[in-house]
């Protein structure tokens, strides 16, 4: 008996695992016929392609909110309309006819060179794009206006496949829903990473067609990318930085787990409000001079009149002049009345990247030219 109990549990032991084996096989069966897309940076977005499509999941974050929509993007081919899943919107692809409402949804169609299935913007007043610029005009494409002032009965005209929106703008989207088009939320606003919100081209290729296209150049933007933030990476003298001035009475300050404090740390700086917001937050002009009056740096990104420079800056409030870094001439600044940032800057944090070291450290990159950020001019 005492000989047969070890060969027993042996045999148990033995059943079990075959028994576990086959189960593991049975479910590779089941998922064979889908991938993941690789995403190594966006955390908000998840799709899964498989031979008649994709199946992709946008997760909108919204302060204490998490907010998930499920698409089904079907190829044409395969396509019936017979959807089962009502939690999931069901997509034909390649799109021909498309909305953007913002001009930061309008990049990623920038990077890949795809106009044509452009029908419709929100505006074109700040826009930079000679193109886009040259189809609104011909009447090409169209301004369907803003939130809460839509041009509906255009919109329905053109007949688009879908509308990329932001789940982030005030207002809501209540009278675009009533028409019945799919609404995409463009949520790469929301990523704490530059590399992560240029990722997002890999979501907005699968509309159009251009899977392999985003792949490429979403690879060369993130080897750039982190070739110049190791450039950074061993510095341990690191120039201090802040960011924003007042507006309204109010100073909005970027978190320290922010998208823009990830952007100072990997060009070599440190930044000078240490917590865990991811967003902006607002603070009145003393907590901020308490904190910065002593910082290297001081960056803005601001709409302002062209010829904006240090004067102007000062004018607008005196303590201003108080701060070190305006003292020793090291305030830098993009002006978006001057520079198409928003039209740009989620396809290109390679370049913004390059800036800013240039700033904070230029022997590492002394030949470098700026495209966005410069030393913001005396007069």
């Amino acid at each position: 008996m005492k000989r047969f109990l070890p060969s027993l549990w042996i045999g148990c032991v033995a059943i079990l695992f075959c028994f576990s084996q086959c189960r593991g096989k049975q479910k590779k069966v089941v998922a064979a016929n889908q991938d993941t897309v690789d995403l190594f940076y966006a955390k908000d977005l998840h799709i899964l392609k498989d031979p008649k499509g994709y199946s992709c999941k946008v997760i909108t974050q919204k302060k204490d909110q998490r907010v998930e929509d499920s698409f089904r993007l079907t190829l044409k081919e395969f396509y019936t309309g017979d959807n089962n899943d009502n939690s999931t919107i069901e997509i034909p692809i390649p799109c021909k006819r498309i909305i953007c409402l913002s001009s930061t949804q309008l990049t990623y169609f920038f990077s890949l060179d795809c106009l044509d299935p452009i029908v419709g913007i929100n505006s074109s007043r700040h826009l930079f794009h000679q193109e886009m610029n040259a189809r609104v005009k011909s009447g090409v494409v169209k301004k369907v206006g803003k939130q809460g002032n839509f041009n509906l009965e255009l919109i329905a005209s053109l007949q688009p496949d879908v509308i990329f929106v932001s789940p982030f703008k005030r207002g809501g989207y209540a009278s675009l829903k009533q028409l019945g088009i799919p609404l995409i939320p463009m949520a790469a606003y929301s990523e704490k990473t530059p590399l992560g919100r240029a990722e997002w081209i890999k979501f907005i290729s699968l509309f159009v067609g251009k899977e392999k296209e985003a792949t490429v150049q979403f690879n060369h933007v993130a080897k750039e990318y982190n070739r110049l933030s190791k450039l950074t990476s061993g510095i341990k003298k690191r120039p201090t930085v802040f960011s924003g001035k007042m507006r309204s009475g109010v100073w909005y300050v970027p978190g320290g787990d922010s998208f823009y404090a990830h952007y100072f740390k990997d060009a070599g700086a440190e930044y000078v409000f240490k917590d865990h917001y991811t967003g902006a937050r607002p603070l009145d002009f003393e907590t901020v001079y308490s904190k910065c009056i002593n910082a290297d740096y001081w960056r803005l990104l601001l709409p302002e009149a062209i010829g904006y420079n240090r004067q102007m800056l000062k004018q607008e409030d005196a303590r201003y002049q108080d701060f070190k870094a305006f003292k020793e001439n090291k305030v830098f600044m993009c002006n978006i009345r001057s520079k198409p940032f928003y039209e740009e800057n989620a396809m290109k944090p390679h370049v913004i990247l390059a800036d800013y070291i240039h700033i904070f450290h230029p022997d590492l990159l002394a030949n470098h030219k700026p495209s966005f950020y410069e030393p913001l001019p005396n007069e």
